[in-house]
């Protein structure tokens, strides 16, 4: 792995319910794989107590607080604007990694612009699936699990977070546009047990079937990935 001087690590919390658990495995990395760190919280109107208590809890933490439900690139953003480090792990509260997912995404760093996990196997769970069929479509990306919440990138890339109209995760928004402008890119395999599966809904999928053929990409290869999926799911659902 390749020394990481400065290390912002970004939390953003809706919900508070793991905040204390992953503040703690990812302090505990951050001191291990890091020269320096600091932990930046990014929390929702349900995570405000989590996140009060973790900033008080560990000296190089520091907490953001939202009276209003904030989509999670809005989340995302308003931390990333506070980062201090040369590097930023950014990852979901509400879909916490373990600490053996961030230890091997940490380990696997060689110099990457971005730097994102992927669950091996894949989640099963067929709107799971339409769903990432269509993100990857979406985004013109060739990211395998652009539903995982847990990316290494840059400091200097955060100008690559998605506004909140976005409908894709804002980390497999920043991948893509990274990728398409030849930034050094890398994925790294992870236990599926290692990262929750947070089940997509239908709405999820449909809003993305609206919104349209992938970016950059012919249009009618992006209308027979979003017939193929909703066929697959159709299917599975019999």
């Amino acid at each position: 792995m390749s020394v990481i001087n400065t290390l912002s690590v970004v939390v953003c919390a809706a919900d508070g319910a793991h905040l204390t658990q992953t503040v703690q495995a990812v302090s505990v990395a951050a001191r291990r794989y890091s020269v320096e760190h600091e932990i930046i919280i990014a929390a929702g109107p349900a995570a405000v107590a989590a996140a009060a208590r973790s900033a008080a809890a560990y000296p190089f933490a520091h907490a953001t607080f939202h009276s209003q439900p904030r989509r999670p690139a809005y989340l995302l953003r308003d931390a990333c604007a506070l980062i201090g480090g040369d590097m930023v792990l950014a990852l979901d509260a509400d879909a916490p990694p373990s600490a053996l997912a961030i230890e091997r995404l940490l380990t696997a760093y060689h110099g990457h612009d971005v730097l994102v996990g992927m669950r091996v196997p894949a989640p099963s769970h067929p709107l799971h699936r339409a769903h990432t069929t269509l993100l990857r479509r979406v985004l013109a990306s060739d990211q395998t699990d652009p539903l995982l919440p847990l990316a290494l990138f840059r400091a200097e890339l955060i100008d690559l977070l998605p506004g909140d109209d976005e409908l894709a995760p804002p980390l497999a928004h920043l991948y893509a546009s990274a990728r398409r402008r030849n930034y050094v890119t890398g994925q790294v395999a992870l236990p599926a047990h290692s990262v929750p599966s947070r089940l997509s809904g239908l709405a999820d999928v449909a809003a993305l079937v609206a919104q349209g053929p992938a970016r950059g990409a012919s249009p009618a290869l992006g209308a027979l990935a979003v017939v193929g999926s909703l066929w697959f799911l159709l299917r599975r659902r019999r």
